[in-house]
């Protein structure tokens, strides 16, 4: 037996045992013993001929072959040991088999699904005793067939995975042949499914949780927004129960039926059913189906949902064999009835590997339906990345999806999804031959928002406005009015949702509701044409501007998590309004919004900065320099600039401020500008080497603090001042100053503000008491690294712990981590420290990538640090004291005594020539 897959062109096999189900009903175990021979007697076949088997389902196993003639020969031994055994049971074990070549990718240790379900098909349609293949087998075979074997040609058949005909063969011996009843293929059911041009692609989960569904109830509705797939799912579905309903499956399409009194009459059609005398057309029909055991397929429901519902509740009652799958924007709301949402493909997560992302089901439709269009069309690294992002843009919508793909004929994947931005004239007129109000994206939505209310249009149309989702009170505070009441807005919400217009999602901060980007387009366009887009812009950037101010007020105490929460999960709401206000020219709003922002270095807030503020167009808008928060404004100007290290800027946005803070009136005067400025200053001293003025600066900015009543960023500054006491080598006040952090920390109940002080405590202390000093690390790190919630200056201060505790290996873990969430500000004072001891963490294992690092923390220190700071002290004059600097040199050390001085010197230049960013993913990479 083959011990790896093969791959390439690949034979698969499939068996499973007709009839075992009764076999195990009157023997258990008579059929527990035959199994064992069973299963010894098929993997002897397999293995006789170099077959890997990779999957067990139920009484059968699928197996793969690199040649499509050790397949044929398999399966005949398989089919002949089984008939030559004596079995223990009532009747003989006689096994259906299917074989089928298609391309064999391997993925996590087992195939793709697709070839795979197409020879499952293949195999279900076969009877007991039975071996059939695919004409993609035929093909290989037909001149090369074992002594005594023959090949029966049955036809062109349809299988339940509803894609084009495939001819179908039976392998057999020569002589007489063995009979069989016509294949269980859609053509020998009398039910009316339609063949499908496109082959069924993923879903596999959701199909299967439709099958529940149906064993567990007679009226399944499926539900999702227009394009999902619905129809196309309840087709594949219905297919595959075809066998379990003597008067197959029906399919009636309601697309077109608009008068709902003509419900009856549409359904009777399918049948070919004429009103009895004296009595309706729905009578008769109801008559018709009290005996009948079938599937009865509604499709497209949604307006005409009323009647349906009645339809059905009879049909549940009165005919005890039928089952209803329905398919609608929204449930019948009726007893008995179980929904199913179907959600879009799936289309990868952040941060997950383009490796996986390629194989989502979102990017295997677009490739096969692209194919379509163009037979020589393939994913290649070029064009990978820009497949992903189609389909990830398109929401993993599948009709947008096959639309977008349908334009690779005249576009290549990376131009396509340049101009996804105007996607409703790109997608437009993409596929012929489809039902009108599928024709185009637009025309597929348009049939959604033509069935609401003029209050549901208007409402679903206005919340547009919003961007990543939004709250039910923003909803009511921006959307009522003008032909929605907000007594009305609940209701309504809760209708867009059951239409599936809108996605209601639970989180930890309650539900929130969002449109699928597809949709918002949509409904922008819609709220544009009424005139009403800049009037809810307005009132959206109010909203937010208000939410910053309560923020502001609550974010440096006990409830900075809650409030941390809050704003984060709206950030994209931020930075709309903020964009919008920008736009509109509204100096008045923009400056708020800005000013009220509760950002990273000041807060040390978790998860870091909280919106990329485009300071300089605020400060740029004709009048801000007028509003009461413009000096603040200037402060987070100072803050971007001291991000990429350019302190001539620092410094003048700072003199900024405080000469704009002071023209203010006394009432309108911030307490924060000095406190601000003041620790700007500090990180200037502390870049610069002058440790002494840094400290003493941010003594002043801890003073400042608590006379302000913040007693949180007190505590945060006096932890900053603590690194300073300890480079100046002044150990002893680094410990009574971390004691006073840790203490007001505590009082004011500010989560990051514990955790800064617990890390500069234990910085303080890890000379002294190295023990005391982890176990406080410890303390912070269970604090402060909740995934999604982390502290990101806390990450860095505990680096710098771990490193001074020289526990290499959570110093790199912890670096790395730090580098994760600050890689995109381009943070040189946090990039440096971190490359430096992800060097030295490095250095004895992995000198060459060491050599490296410790290049490109030599540039992203000389990069950080302010050339003319005032009162810069060298750094040689404390690098004594200095653990980061002198980790450097060990570094240095290390490398040199494993690689030589001239190859040291190289890494050295290597690492200096990189960029910060190709340095962050160097040390990501390696470390």
């Amino acid at each position: 037996m083959a011990v790896r897959p093969p791959t390439g062109t690949v034979t698969f096999l499939i068996t499973d045992l007709e009839g075992s189900t009764r076999l195990w009903e009157q023997d258990p175990e008579a059929m527990k013993a035959a199994m064992v021979r069973h299963d010894v007697l098929v993997e002897s076949a397999i293995a006789a001929n170099r077959g890997y088997v990779f999957a067990r389902m139920g009484d059968g196993m699928a197996a793969a072959f690199a040649t499509a003639g050790d397949a044929i020969a398999a399966a005949a031994g398989i089919r002949t040991a089984l008939a030559g055994e004596r079995w223990p049971t009532t009747g003989p074990l006689r096994a259906r088999v299917g074989l089928h070549t298609d391309e064999g990718v391997v993925v996590n240790d087992t195939y793709a699904s697709q070839p795979v379900n197409r020879c499952s098909r293949l195999m279900t349609a076969a009877h007991g005793g039975q071996v059939v293949i695919s004409g993609a087998t035929e093909v290989l075979v037909r001149d090369e067939l074992p002594d005594g074997l023959e090949l029966i040609d049955l036809g062109e058949h349809r299988l339940r995975d509803l894609g084009r005909p495939v001819r179908i063969f039976q392998l057999g011996h020569a002589g007489p042949r063995e009979e069989f009843p016509p294949l269980r293929s859609l053509d020998s059911f009398a039910g009316n499914l339609p063949a499908q041009v496109n082959s069924f692609v993923g879903r596999t989960a959701d199909v299967a949780r439709v099958h529940a569904a149906l064993d567990d109830s007679r009226i399944v509705t499926i539900t999702g927004v227009g394009g999902v797939g619905k129809t196309r799912l309840a087709i594949q579905v219905a297919a595959g129960r075809l066998p379990r309903y003597p008067d197959d499956v029906w399919l009636i399409e309601l697309a077109a039926t608009r008068d709902p009194d003509s419900l009856a009459d549409v359904v009777a059609e399918a049948f070919r059913l004429t009103p009895r005398a004296g009595r309706s057309i729905e009578d008769s029909l109801i008559d018709q189906l009290t005996g009948k055991q079938l599937l009865l397929l509604l499709d497209n429901c949604e307006h005409l949902l009323g009647a349906v519902a009645r339809l059905a509740g009879r049909i549940e009652r009165r005919c005890p064999g039928v089952v209803v799958l329905a398919t609608s924007r929204e449930g019948m709301a009726i007893d008995g009835e179980q929904l199913i949402a179907l959600p879009p493909l799936r289309t990868g997560e952040p941060g997950e590997a383009i490796e996986e992302l390629v194989r989502t089901d979102a990017v295997t439709l677009f490739v096969e339906r692209a194919r379509q269009g163009r037979a020589d069309f393939t994913m290649t690294s070029n064009n990978a990345a820009a497949v992903v992002e189609i389909c990830q843009r398109l929401d993993g919508v599948p009709l947008a999806i096959e639309l977008a793909a349908a334009r690779v004929i005249a576009l290549s994947p990376t131009e396509l999804a340049q101009r996804l931005d105007r996607r409703f004239q790109v997608l437009a007129g993409g596929r012929r031959g489809a039902v009108d109000r599928h024709a185009t994206l637009r025309a597929a939505i348009d049939w959604s928002y033509e069935l609401l209310s003029p209050a549901e249009q208007r409402l679903l149309a206005r919340m547009a406005i919003f961007s990543g989702g939004c709250t039910l009170n923003a909803i009511e505070d921006v959307c009522s009015g003008d032909g929605v009441e907000p007594a009305e807005v609940l209701d309504g919400v809760t209708g867009l949702v059951a239409r599936s217009l809108v996605v209601a999602e639970d989180t930890i901060l309650g539900t929130r509701y969002r449109l699928l980007e597809t949709i918002r387009q949509y409904a922008e366009e819609r709220l544009a044409g009424a005139g009403d887009l800049q009037v809810l812009r307005t009132r959206h950037a109010r909203c937010y501007a208000a939410l910053c101010a309560r923020a502001n007020e609550n974010f440096y105490g006990p409830e900075q998590l809650v409030w941390a929460r809050q704003v984060n999960a709206e950030r994209d709401n931020l930075r709309a309004a903020l964009a919008n206000a920008i736009d509109a020219g509204d100096a008045e709003l923009a400056v708020e919004l800005v000013a009220n922002q509760p950002h990273q270095e000041r807060a040390e807030g978790p998860t870091g900065e909280v919106v990329n503020v485009p300071v300089s167009q605020v400060l740029d808008l004709p009048g801000a320099e007028r509003e009461p928060g413009y000096p603040q404004v200037l402060v987070m100007a100072a803050y971007v600039a001291q991000h990429t290290g350019d302190w001539d800027a620092v410094n003048e946005f700072c003199d900024r401020a405080v000469e704009a803070d002071r023209r203010l009136p006394v009432a309108q005067r911030s307490d924060r500008v000095e406190m601000d400025v003041c620790s700007l200053q500090a990180q200037a001293y502390l870049a610069g080497g002058n440790y002494v003025a840094g400290l003493e600066a941010y003594m002043r900015s801890a003073d400042l603090a608590r006379a302000a009543g913040y007693v949180g960023l007190a505590a945060i500054f006096l932890a900053y001042g603590v690194s300073c006491a300890v480079l100046g080598g002044d150990e002893q006040r680094a410990i009574q100053t971390a004691e006073r952090s840790v203490r007001l920390a505590r009082r004011s109940g500010m989560p990051s503000a514990i955790v800064l002080g617990l890390n500069a405590r234990a910085f303080a202390l890890a000379a002294q008491d190295p023990p005391l000093a982890r176990e406080l690390l410890t303390e912070s790190l269970a604090l402060g690294s909740c995934p999604g919630e982390e502290v990101s200056s806390g990450l860095l201060t505990a680096t710098m712990v771990a490193a001074r505790l020289r526990d290499w290996e959570l110093t790199l873990a912890l670096a790395t981590q730090t580098m994760r969430l600050w890689r995109w500000s381009a943070a040189l004072m946090q990039t440096a420290p971190c490359l430096s001891l992800c060097a030295r963490a490095l250095a004895e294992e992995h000198a060459e990538v060491a050599g490296v690092l410790r290049g490109a923390a030599y540039a992203a220190y000389h990069a950080a640090s302010p050339i003319d700071a005032p009162n810069a002290s060298p750094a040689a004059d404390t690098a004594h004291f200095n653990f980061v600097l002198e980790a450097l040199r060990e570094t240095g050390e290390i490398v040199t005594a494993a690689l030589g001085r001239e190859r040291q010197r190289e890494l050295r230049i290597e690492g200096a020539a990189l960029s910060m960013d190709e340095a962050v993913s160097y040390a990501l990479t390696n470390g």
